[in-house]
C-alpha cells in the first residue's frame, strides 16, 4: 500500500494518530481567506487526485504579522510526501497571490485551465490555542476565477505533524482505491512566478479622457451564502460571510464619500469578470486593485524591481499639498489602484508609486492624483 511506502522511505513509523485534546476541526486561514463553505463530511478525495494536475496553496496564519512567512519551506517539505503519494503538483502558490485582485484571478484562472488543472490542494500552518497546526483540504478547481464553489465535497484533515497529515491523507487514497498514473512528478516545486495581467500597453501616467469618458469604479461585491450544511466549521464561515457582506455596506458607503470629489463621469457598480458587459453600460474605463506583497505587485504591474531596496516610499499630498512619507516593509502586503481602457487592455498606473498597506488610503492616494493631474490644462 501506498502508506505503508510513504513510512519505509521516512524511517518513522507512528502507531497511531497524534491528537490535541479539546481542538477538534478549525477552519484554516486558506478557507478563510477563499471565503467559501467546502463539505468536508465524507471523504471528499477528488477521484482524479492520482491522474492529474494539481495546484498547492500554501497560507501561514501568524498573530498579525502583514508580512507572509517562510512559506517556501513547508512546501518544500510538503513536496517530498506529495510526489509520494502520486498527486502532480504543477504549482504551488501563497494564497495572497492567488486571490490578489480581478486581473489576476482571471490570468491565474487561464492559465490553470491551459495547464488542465483539476484539483486545489490547500495547506495551512496555523496557530491554534498557541501551538502549530497543519491543515490540509483538498477539492477540485472549478474552471473559474473564483476557484471553488460553496458546498463542493473536500477532504480535510488537521494535525500537529506535517508527516501524520500525509499519513491520513495516504489512508484517505487507499479507502477509495484511486488510480495511480501520475509518474513523471517534478522533483521540487515549482513556485508561482507571476503571470501577465496587462492585456495591452503600460503607462506611468493617466489618460486624459477620463475627462469624458466615464470610469467604472468596482463596487464591494456581496459574497454568496450557502445553505448550511450543519457543521460547526461550516456555520462559522456563514456566520464570517454575513459579517462580511454587512461590512461591504460600510466600505461601498466610503467609496460613495471618497469619490465626492471626483469632478469627471463615473459609476460605483458591480464588476463584471466580462468587462465587455461594462462596454455595453457605457463604460471605456474600470478602475483596477490588486492586493499582494509590494515586491509581487511591482513585478506584476511592470515596474523596476531592485533586489537591494527592502522597502517601498509612498508620498502622498492631502488637499492643502500637505506632504507625508509612508515606508512599507517590501514583503507586506499593500494595495496597488490602477485604471484600465477596457477595450484595448491599456493601463495607467500614476505617475509615481501610491500603493499602500490599506485600501482606503490606497484608493485616496489614486484618485487624488488623478484629480489633480487632469485638472492641469
Amino acid at each position: 500500500m501506498l502508506l505503508r511506502k510513504i513510512i519505509i522511505t521516512t524511517g518513522i513509523i507512528f502507531s497511531g494518530i497524534f491528537q490535541i485534546p479539546g481542538f477538534g476541526q478549525v477552519i484554516s486561514s486558506a478557507e478563510l481567506k477563499m471565503m467559501t463553505v467546502l463539505n468536508s463530511e465524507v471523504n471528499g478525495i477528488p477521484k482524479d487526485l492520482q491522474t492529474s494536475k494539481s495546484i498547492i496553496v500554501l497560507s501561514i496564519q501568524d498573530g498579525d504579522s502583514k508580512v507572509r512567512g517562510d512559506w517556501k519551506t513547508i512546501a518544500d517539505q510538503a513536496h517530498f510526501y506529495i510526489k509520494k503519494l502520486g498527486i502532480d503538483a504543477v504549482l504551488y502558490f501563497y494564497i495572497d497571490d492567488l486571490i490578489a485582485g480581478y486581473d489576476m484571478q482571471l490570468a491565474i484562472a487561464a492559465q490553470m485551465n491551459a495547464r488542465e488543472v483539476k484539483n486545489i490542494f490547500m495547506l495551512s500552518k496555523d496557530k491554534v490555542n498557541g501551538m502549530d497546526q497543519y491543515i490540509g483540504v483538498i477539492t477540485t478547481y472549478n474552471q473559474r476565477p473564483n476557484f471553488i464553489s460553496n458546498n463542493q465535497p473536500a477532504w480535510k484533515s488537521q494535525t500537529t505533524d506535517m508527516e501524520i497529515l500525509f499519513r491520513n491523507l495516504a489512508r484517505a487514497i487507499d479507502n477509495v482505491a484511486l488510480s495511480m498514473e501520475n509518474l513523471l512528478i517534478i522533483d521540487s516545486p515549482e513556485y508561482f512566478k507571476g503571470v501577465d495581467i496587462i492585456r495591452g500597453k503600460r503607462f506611468e501616467t493617466f489618460n486624459t479622457d477620463l475627462r469624458i469618458d466615464r470610469i467604472a469604479i468596482p463596487k464591494f461585491q456581496d459574497l454568496p451564502i450557502p445553505e448550511n450544511t450543519g457543521t460547526k466549521s461550516s456555520e462559522k464561515i456563514i456566520s464570517l460571510i454575513n459579517e462580511e457582506n454587512l461590512n461591504n455596506l460600510s466600505r461601498n458607503a466610503q467609496l460613495e464619500q471618497m469619490m465626492a470629489d471626483y469632478p469627471y463621469k463615473f459609476e460605483i457598480v458591480p464588476y463584471e469578470y466580462d468587462e465587455k458587459k461594462l462596454l455595453t453600460k457605457g463604460f471605456q474605463f474600470v478602475l483596477m486593485r490588486i492586493n499582494s506583497s509590494g515586491e509581487n505587485v511591482r513585478k506584476l504591474l511592470g515596474y523596476e524591481i531592485n533586489d537591494e531596496v527592502d522597502a517601498l516610499v509612498t508620498i502622498r499630498k492631502d488637499k492643502e499639498d500637505n506632504v507625508s512619507i509612508k515606508s512599507i516593509p517590501i514583503d507586506a502586503m499593500v494595495y496597488k489602484y490602477y485604471v484600465k481602457h477596457i477595450n484595448s487592455g491599456d493601463i495607467y498606473l500614476g505617475e509615481q508609486w501610491d500603493g499602500d498597506d490599506n485600501w482606503q488610503d490606497a484608493f485616496n492616494n489614486h484618485i487624488s492624483s488623478i484629480i489633480k493631474k487632469l485638472a492641469v490644462k
